[in-house]
């Protein structure tokens, strides 16, 4: 009788792995963290930071950048993932997050969205001050993307 049960026991076990690696599905998460400060004049747009998506795929995107206002005046900031270094377009399915910036006032602006890619490609942070007579600077930040 102990064999039977031990068989048994052993025979779902082995049922339940099999199973459960045949139909599970494991997300990768792959991640970009900036740390040094990219100056952005008054209409200046520069990437802050780059992330090297490895698999063709579809991603959900995330992330955030700091940044600071070092001008008398406010500024207009914004921010977006793009698929191309300095790139003036976001990804299909991110937004554009933007906001006022009084002087001398530190903002956080939220990245975000979706991408699909076809293949191994780089997904950029690209930001842009829109105020004439202006001095941002683009901090910290991080970009994320998870794929399953």
């Amino acid at each position: 009788m102990k064999s039977s049960i031990r068989t048994f026991v052993l025979a779902a076990f082995a049922a339940a792995a099999i199973l459960a690696t045949a139909h599970s599905a494991t997300a990768q998460v792959f991640s970009s963290n900036a740390s040094g400060d990219h100056q952005l004049g008054g209409g200046g747009t520069a990437s802050v930071m780059v992330l090297a998506l490895p698999y063709a795929g579809t991603y959900m995107l995330g992330g955030q950048q700091l940044v600071i206002n070092e001008s008398q005046q406010p500024t207009e900031v914004v921010c977006w993932i793009s698929t191309t270094n300095g790139g003036a377009a976001s990804v299909p399915y991110g937004p554009i997050s933007g906001m006022t910036a009084v002087a001398g006032a530190v903002i956080t602006l939220p990245l975000g969205g979706s991408y699909t890619a076809t293949g191994p490609t780089d997904l950029w942070a690209v930001c842009k001050n829109a105020t004439p007579g202006t001095v941002v600077l683009a901090t910290n930040g991080n970009i994320t993307a998870m794929y399953w």
